[in-house]
């Protein structure tokens, strides 16, 4: 999958399109034919539209994220970003809890 057909897909899981995207970041849209033809956009345009869609730069280019989480770390994140706007900050404080418990515990030891 090219880059062009990638964004549109991510465009699409977000409930936008590539044209309403750019209009809303101010970006011209006539870029989009030389992305249809294989050209890349600026890496400033990148950082716009990986920051609007919250997503990676890698992942717009390459379909894959690339970080130095571990296996446990990512499946995390997944969670937490799976989980619903209502109930993060409950994770986020059940979290601290459990981590300032398990600290204890081991200082005790």
């Amino acid at each position: 999958m090219d880059f062009y057909e990638r964004l549109r897909g991510i465009c699409k899981e977000r409930g936008t399109t590539v044209t309403n995207m750019l209009s809303k970041l101010d970006i011209s849209t006539g870029s989009t034919g030389n992305w249809k033809k294989g050209q890349l956009p600026k890496g400033d345009i990148l950082m716009k539209i990986a920051d609007y869609l919250n997503t990676s730069i890698d992942y717009i280019l390459l379909g894959e994220f690339r970080s130095d989480l571990n296996s446990d770390e990512k499946q995390l994140v997944e969670l937490y970003r799976l989980t619903p706007d209502r109930a993060k900050y409950k994770v986020i404080c059940d979290m601290e809890r459990i981590v300032q418990e398990e600290i204890k515990k081991f200082s005790a030891e």
